[in-house]
């Protein structure tokens, strides 16, 4: 039921191009409105100036959207979205014979003559109580602001003074009028403040208040938005959406005229006080048309409420938001540059043919050439659609109907493969009913005498191909059994293994001795540091090296030191300095503690040539070591140039055994070639193809130029 009243409807659009055209705009409208309505949705927690910008550009792009829709002489839009339905012709049935009494022919139904009707003044109408609003709109406001300027009188001194501190532009000016329910701000490049005479008993706090919110209102130029909002409910006063978007427009410029003055004032609480106070106080009258009034873009409960709720983003706009709108914009000037178009679906025509299609080729034996099925039908697909082809087929159809030469019909060739089959549905789809049959049946023949003649060209050149492949495996093995050859003529392949092999373990010895020195070297060092240790540490060891005379002599120093020591403590504490014995065991200590230097310097002397010595032993074990590392590999390296070699050429000559086979049956393998492709059924009688979907055909983004050829 709703897809034929949907189908009905599309017909009857497609019948009345005006009518179509305030569809379209309705749609227009509609996702402009509904874009912007969603945007402001997700902004709903960041601040008022930003979802104002966006109810500005909504109110913005109503305005061009209709000055394209009813101004048929300005740039049309670059991008449509096409529904083609079709419609019936309106026949008339005649009778064969002439009637004796007059024809008549039957009158339109009233549907019908209303519907013409509507379709040749609803532009007309549209246009029509769109300039009355607006006048009726301008003229209001022109009254209003005479009516104001007789019944006010210019403000007191003070309110012109706390206008220019709170940053006032200089000309604005201030009146006191009666009967206007709210403070208002009127003119654009003149504004004017209008004050309540109820703001003659306000304090300067309240005044404050009123003024920094319509100074943020001349600031955010609301008065010239104010005013473009109005026009756009003009020019679109059937769609409740572009109402919307103007009360969203004034809702978000009071609330951001409310972020302006609060920043200002830095008392979110007294601002909202004040607010509440003032509208409690003032007396409930008509708004006026003239300007933007303080309390007439939203209820003061809502606005309150968003002052009070924190909001980091107050005043702000925010890099998120910022990246948003930019893609608000670019969506819709999309919409903008977009017409929907409904329009007669011309009659389609289709013919079918079949194909069924095979190959594969079998050699004997072990050896098989099989043809992947897969990429062969896809050959047969992409040859039968492409351009050369189909040029090939109409310069038949040319030669053989030359009637139909100085007609141009267009046909679309699609073919699709059955599945799970070898038979290929070709379809012919056109706008003549008989063009497609002949165009089809001469794309048949050309792709069949094209397959026999690609069919004997490959025959030859895989022949000679494969002739030319034997000769450069043949080649290639030739090659690889020379360099072998040279190789083992060269080298004793046998003498180099075996001196790869011996290699190793004298390294392991090399690097033990190595290491080994190494150790013996640090302990060197480390007894160059403290001879009494390294001395007292070998006399502890005594499974270690038999200790030298110098060492023997330097333990015995040692040793009577202590003792004349201990002698000349145990003297001082029954003798003083002086006394002979004590006199005499310093001598012997001062005599004992010479011989001990002298023999420390010689036992370092010992320690500096055995460094030495062992320094040079560890540098011949390293030269060692780095020539049995380079031969080994050397030798590694001719082990490994061997086995690479005598692999390339095995492998060669396997490659080779193998073709020269292939290639005794190289004949009988192209005589049992099955390769074909037949025609199974000639193209059809071209039928009318009638498509059942809502939208037939959907042209979404295409060029209007490019559409309509």
């Amino acid at each position: 039921m709703i897809s034929s009243l949907l189908h009905e409807a599309m017909r009857l659009l497609a019948r009345y191009e005006n009518l179509a055209l305030v569809v379209s705009a309705l749609l227009g409208s509609a996702a402009i409105a509904c874009a912007a309505f969603s945007l402001a949705s997700i902004l709903k927690k960041r601040s008022a100036k930003a979802r104002g910008i966006v109810w500005r550009m909504a109110v913005v792009m109503l305005l061009v959207l209709g000055a394209w829709r009813l101004m048929p002489e300005m740039q049309q839009p670059v991008a449509v979205v096409r529904w083609e339905v079709r419609v019936e012709p309106v026949e008339i049935d005649l009778p064969i014979e002439m009637p004796t009494e007059p024809l008549v022919i039957p009158q339109p139904s009233l549907w019908s003559r209303v519907t013409r009707v509507a379709d040749e003044h609803v532009q007309n109408v549209w246009l029509a109580v769109g300039a009355s609003m607006l006048l009726w709109r301008v003229l209001a406001a022109w009254a209003g602001l005479a009516w104001l300027w007789r019944r006010s009188t210019k403000a007191d001194e003070k309110v012109q003074k706390l206008g220019e501190a709170l940053g006032a532009p200089k000309g604005m000016r201030y009146r006191v009028a009666e009967k206007i329910a709210s403070p208002m701000l009127t003119g654009w490049r003149k504004p004017v403040v209008w004050l309540p005479v109820e703001a003659r008993e306000w304090d300067e706090t309240r005044l404050a208040v009123v003024l920094r919110h319509e100074l943020a209102h001349a600031r955010h130029a609301d008065v010239l938005w104010h005013w473009l909002g109005t026009l756009a409910v003009c020019l679109w006063w059937w769609q409740p959406l572009a109402w919307m978007a103007r009360r969203g427009l004034r809702l978000e410029s009071e609330q951001a005229a409310d972020d302006a003055a609060v920043l200002q004032s830095g008392d979110t609480q007294a601002y909202a006080r004040t607010l509440v106070e003032i509208a409690a106080g003032l007396p409930s009258r008509l708004r006026h048309a003239a300007g933007v009034t303080m309390f007439g873009g939203g209820q003061v409960k809502q606005r309150v409420e968003a002052l009070l709720r924190t909001n980091r983003w107050r005043g702000r706009i925010g890099l998120g938001a910022m990246v948003l709108l930019a893609i608000l914009g670019l969506a819709l000037a999309v919409l903008v540059a977009t017409t929907f178009e409904f329009k007669p679906k011309k009659p389609v025509f289709r013919s079918i043919a079949k194909l069924v299609a095979g190959g594969r080729m079998v050699a004997n034996g072990d050896t098989r050439w099989q043809e992947q099925n897969q990429d062969f039908y896809g050959t047969i697909i992409e040859t039968i659609e492409s351009a050369e082809m189909q040029r090939k087929a109409r310069e038949r159809v040319n030669a053989l109907h030359p009637d139909l030469r100085k007609s141009a019909h267009e046909v679309e060739i699609r073919v699709a493969q059955t599945k799970g089959s070898a038979i290929f549905n070709i379809l012919a789809t056109g706008d003549d009913p008989k063009y497609p049959k002949i165009f089809l049946d001469a794309l048949l023949d050309e792709f069949i005498a094209f397959r026999q003649t690609i069919r004997e060209q490959s025959q030859g050149i895989v022949l000679s191909t494969f002739l030319r492949e034997v000769v450069n495996k043949q080649k290639v093995m030739e090659e690889k059994n020379e360099a072998y050859s040279k190789w083992n003529a060269k080298n004793n392949i046998l003498a180099v293994t075996n001196t790869n092999q011996e290699a190793a373990p004298f390294l392991t010895h090399l690097k033990a001795l190595r290491e080994t020195l190494r150790t013996e070297l640090a302990e060197l060092e480390l007894e160059q540091d403290s001879i009494a240790s390294a001395v007292a540490a070998a006399e502890r060891d005594k499974a270690g090296r038999t200790l030298t005379q110098a060492e023997r002599d330097y333990l015995q120093a040692q040793s009577e030191l202590r003792k004349q020591l201990n002698e000349q403590k145990f003297l001082l504490q029954s003798h003083n300095e002086t006394h002979p014995l004590v006199v005499e065991t310093k001598a012997k200590v001062e005599k004992c503690l010479l011989m001990a230097a002298e023999l420390e310097v010689l036992l370092k002397k010992e320690s500096q040539a055995q460094q030495e010595a062992v320094t040079r032993k560890l540098r011949v074990i390293e030269d060692q070591i780095a020539q049995r590392e380079k031969d080994a590999l050397a030798a590694g390296a001719l082990v490994a140039e061997h086995s690479r070699l005598k692999e390339e050429a095995d492998v060669a000559k396997e490659a080779y055994r193998k073709l020269f086979e292939q290639a005794e049956t190289f004949q009988k393998m192209v005589t049992t070639q099955s390769d074909y492709v037949a025609i199974q059924e000639r193209a059809t009688t071209a039928a009318e193809y009638t498509e059942s979907s809502l939208f037939p055909v959907w042209k979404l983004w295409t060029p209007k130029k490019a559409a309509e050829k």
